[in-house]
């Protein structure tokens, strides 16, 4: 299953267009990504610490192969610091929810993606990512990647093939709430 999960994702990314820099734990130098660009002062600071030099996000993943560069308590003591500045959770840390009457595209054109909401699975988030893993199917949204022009994919991994399908990140975080609310019992 894990090793599905690395390959689904990996597949995600690739599709996307994200780059891909050595040595860096998600891949991406700190340069290369904009996830903290709407932070100023002391929050941009800290959210660029935690989210792109040091990649703590990565802390909730389930790939060992992709591990923080940073010790549990370094990422917790900076979470922590940005937390009391701005009030909020770090932006790599959630997919935000969508905007109100934002529907997901991919339910309709991908349909595969309708089988994995449906059936039991297996979820996991990683970053602006979700996927779900099923038996017969795996489904994943990002609800945006900054550092793409895309804004947000949805995806799909099934006996019947690969798909994917660019979305607008808005479209992106309605599709990843859909697989979050399609994991959690009712």
């Amino acid at each position: 299953m894990k090793a599905h999960l690395t390959l689904a994702f990996a597949l995600l990314l690739i599709c996307t267009g994200a780059a891909v820099a050595q040595g860096t734990p998600d891949w991406m130098t700190p340069h290369q990504e904009t996830v903290c660009d709407s932070e100023t002062g002391a929050a941009y600071g800290l959210c660029n610490a935690y989210c792109e030099a040091m990649d703590c996000e990565l802390a909730n993943d389930s790939d060992p192969l992709t591990l923080p560069s940073a010790s549990a308590t370094a990422c917790s003591k900076v979470q922590s610091k940005f937390t009391n500045v701005t009030g909020r959770s770090l932006p790599c840390e959630t997919c935000p929810p969508p905007p109100p009457g934002t529907t997901c595209p991919c339910v309709d054109a991908l349909p595969d993606f309708a089988l994995a909401l449906s059936t039991p699975g297996e979820c996991v988030e990683f970053g602006p990512a979700a996927v779900k893993y099923t038996d017969l199917a795996w489904a994943g949204a990002t609800c945006s990647l900054p550092e793409v022009s895309l804004g947000g994919v949805c995806a799909t991994l099934s006996p019947n093939g690969y798909n994917f399908l660019e979305v607008t990140p808005a479209e992106g975080q309605a599709c990843a709430q859909l697989i979050r609310e399609s994991c959690t019992p009712h």
